[in-house]
């Protein structure tokens, strides 16, 4: 089909713009009833290329960042004090600040059933959490104000204070070179850093345990080298000077030293050096080093184009046999765009210690977890989701989202998907198994990994969804 010759800004029906890369494809026109006609593009992969462009529309033109902060906040400790029956939370978000609430003692819930929340600022319960942030309108920024408002400063002190006050810390996805360059920041200041260290100490102490989700489940790990085939997270968006007014530094950066030129801003080769050089400057590959494993979040291997080749073919190209990091292909380029690109020295370095050192390197596929011990290689425990009356979801296979509108699935006491949550939905497809890609490469891998294994009993057979409950 015919491709865009340049980038370029598309309008929709609804009145928004969407980002057409170059390079996309058209692969399907279709008339709709109204008489116009739908133009679906394929756009090219490139884990290489940023896309700065489009991320200055979200920023910019869509107030990405402080609406999505706020959104972020509001459903993860709401979340979390529902379903993990907490009666305290206190979340970090560290490129801004920190947020602390607790329950409301009336011990009443919301329309929704989430219970009712106070937040905590200066050691007073100063205000009801907001309902809502999704209703739009004045009433959903007025929530995003208050939330903004009940905020404190990032700082060595609070970092260390309020992790030394809990016993659980759950770290959520994000664009792992950012979360990792910011807490390394932080972690550095001459006035006090040091909260990774605390973190791995208090780990070691068993006074607190660590939960990681794909992002969070790579900061755990000793480097942060696993984003760099994941093949997600754009590299250098961070760097850019139209962030500024949406991130908080940290003491030793300032604007000047930490974006790169506003002449400069979307420029593919300026935008990723700077980012090198800000890594460069904190250590930043390195994770929390909460286990000596690696690890691989969002390992896809369904029999589709769009899933397989970018999630688990990575994985597989980038580990042995038996499951270690073997990485002999870069993965993470610097270069202008249409030009040449190569490895940086530092990660190229740091690719080749690793693929010394042989570590585990897990694949964990969505719905999915595994638990090490404190500072372990070795896995102690898989995880899996289960469907009622069907089993227990083979490892190798990815859980799709589950729609779940009144919360039924994560009552209390449940700990099984009802009947037909995975079987009566399309998107649930068993892990390739097949000649085509040969997915059954990932078996070897979970065998010497200690990993439940589809391939060593009839179960696993091509296009099984499940094993039995052992």
């Amino acid at each position: 089909g015919k491709s865009v010759k340049e980038g370029l800004l598309l309008p929709q029906p609804s009145g928004r713009k969407v980002w057409m890369p170059k390079g996309a494809v058209l692969r399907e026109a279709n008339k709709q009833e109204d008489g116009a006609t739908e133009f679906i593009f394929e756009a090219p992969v490139d884990p290489n290329d940023d896309r700065l462009e489009h991320w200055e529309q979200e920023v910019v033109g869509q107030r990405h960042l402080y609406e999505w902060r706020a959104k972020l906040v509001w459903n993860s400790m709401r979340s979390m004090l529902r379903f993990y029956n907490l009666d305290r939370i206190v979340c970090w978000d560290i490129s801004w600040g920190v947020w602390e609430a607790v329950r409301d003692e009336s011990g009443e819930t919301c329309d929704d059933g989430f219970p009712r929340m106070k937040f905590l600022r200066d050691g007073k319960e100063d205000m009801l959490f907001p309902p809502s942030v999704e209703w739009g309108g004045a009433e959903a920024e007025e929530a995003r104000e208050a939330i903004y408002g009940c905020c404190k400063p990032v700082s060595p002190a609070v970092l260390a204070e309020t992790l030394t006050g809990v016993s659980g810390y759950y770290l959520v996805g994000g664009n792992t070179y950012t979360m990792s360059l910011f807490h390394n920041m932080w972690d550095k200041q001459e006035d006090g850093g040091g909260h990774m260290q605390l973190l791995r100490d208090q780990l070691k102490d068993g006074t607190l345990f660590y939960t990681g989700h794909s992002a969070g489940l790579i900061m755990s790990n000793p480097t942060i080298l696993t984003a760099t085939f994941k093949g997600i997270d754009a590299f250098s968006i961070v760097t850019q000077p139209y962030n500024a007014p949406f991130l908080r530094l940290p003491p030793s950066e300032t604007a000047e030293t930490f974006f790169v030129a506003e002449k400069e801003k979307n420029d593919l080769l300026s935008s990723r050096t700077k980012m090198l050089e800000n890594m460069a400057r904190y250590d930043a590959w390195r994770g929390y080093r909460a286990v000596e494993a690696m690890a691989f979040p969002h390992y896809d291997a369904r029999p589709r184009f769009a899933s397989f080749p970018q999630s688990a073919e990575t994985y597989l190209r980038a580990t042995n046999e038996k499951g270690q990091f073997a990485q002999l292909q870069a993965s993470l380029l610097v270069g202008p765009r249409g030009g040449e690109r190569t490895e940086p020295a530092d990660v190229r370095r740091l690719r080749e210690e690793t693929n010394a050192a042989s570590l585990p390197c897990y694949p964990t596929a969505n719905g999915h977890a595994i638990v090490l011990e404190a500072g372990g290689l070795a896995v102690v425990e898989a995880l899996s989701p289960e469907e009622e009356g069907a089993g227990v979801l083979h490892f190798d296979t990815y859980m799709p989202y589950v729609p779940n509108k009144d919360w039924a699935n994560y009552a209390p006491g449940r700990s099984q998907f009802p009947a037909g949550a995975f079987t009566g939905d399309r998107d649930t497809v068993a892990g390739d198994r097949s000649s085509e890609y040969d997915g059954a490469r990932i078996f070897s891998r979970l065998e010497a990994l200690g990993l439940p294994n589809p391939g060593a009993t009839d179960e696993g057979a091509p296009g099984r969804l499940f094993r039995t409950k052992s």
